[in-house]
């Protein structure tokens, strides 16, 4: 926005002086028009002296100056209302930030595997954003959407969270609860972005296997593939009460045997370069 807001401060000046710019030509012109049917002196002709047009082109200049004074006038008064703005929205972002960390710490009390899962997949789910060279305000959203992704597991038995065997089918299926209660929480919380949203749908798949709305292809919003994918790489690479860690290769292997299927071809590719290219490692 700040980019916006200087390239009409720049339009508005340029205006202005341009107006002033055609302002001294129509003057200089209509004086040597004058100077050449009447055969005046030009001197005299451009300052006005002895010039029967002198009155015409007094107003005519005057009305460019009051246009250009105004367009001036209007850019300054719309560039104080968008940095007005501006300042609002950074203010709202502080304060979504705020909440998403009241609650984080409220999960992370009862569940610290969750905790830390959920930061890690927000980072990941960060750098393939910006590998995808996403606009950074969906960027920031995908972050901060992945830094809350499973808050709906506060809604969920400790016991269960944290329980060291394998879940029996009624406890999964608590546990698959928790996508709609992350966005029963989120629904109502003023934000730029659409955390609720993200939230709902990060366990939907391409193919319609998801859940909890068996949602698929351009049905899921790509905020929430990108945050799928980053979310499967790092449950998989880490350790979890019930299981030991899979390892990192068998999670990239994962999303890659399922790329089209499950997962977002864009977000597995850029996410396969990350790790394998550029270095990339879960923190």
């Amino acid at each position: 926005m700040q980019g916006k807001i200087n390239n009409q401060t720049h339009l508005s000046g340029s205006i202005f002086w341009i107006s002033l710019g055609l302002s001294a030509i129509f003057w200089v012109v209509d004086s040597l028009l004058t100077v050449l049917s009447t055969n005046s002196s030009f001197l005299p002709t451009l300052i006005g002296i002895e010039t029967r047009g002198f009155w015409q082109r007094l107003i005519v200049l005057c009305f460019l100056f009051i246009f250009a004074s105004h367009v001036q006038y209007s850019a300054k008064k719309r560039r104080e209302a968008e940095e007005q703005l501006q300042e609002t929205l950074e203010s709202l972002k502080r304060a979504v930030g705020t909440t998403i960390q009241v609650l984080v710490s409220a999960l992370e009390s009862r569940d610290p595997y969750t905790a830390g899962h959920q930061s890690r997949s927000a980072d990941l789910a960060r750098a393939i954003a910006t590998e995808m060279k996403l606009d950074q305000d969906k960027i920031d959203g995908i972050y901060m959407a992945g830094i809350v992704h499973d808050i709906g597991k506060i809604a969920i038995p400790a016991e269960i969270l944290i329980k060291p065997t394998k879940l029996t089918n009624i406890e999964f299926s608590l546990i698959k609860q928790h996508s709609r209660s992350g966005y029963e929480m989120l629904k109502d919380v003023e934000s730029p972005w659409s955390l609720s949203e993200i939230v709902y749908q990060h366990h939907e798949r391409m193919d319609g296997s998801g859940y909890p709305r068996n949602l698929k292809g351009d049905e899921i919003i790509m905020e929430a593939r990108i945050l799928s994918v980053a979310d499967v790489v790092e449950a998989m690479a880490s350790h979890r009460p019930y299981r030991a860690a899979l390892g990192l290769e068998v999670a990239l292997a994962e999303i890659e045997k399922n790329k089209g299927i499950l997962y977002d071809e864009a977000v597995v590719d850029a996410c396969l370069k990350l790790f394998r290219e550029k270095g990339y490692q879960l923190a």
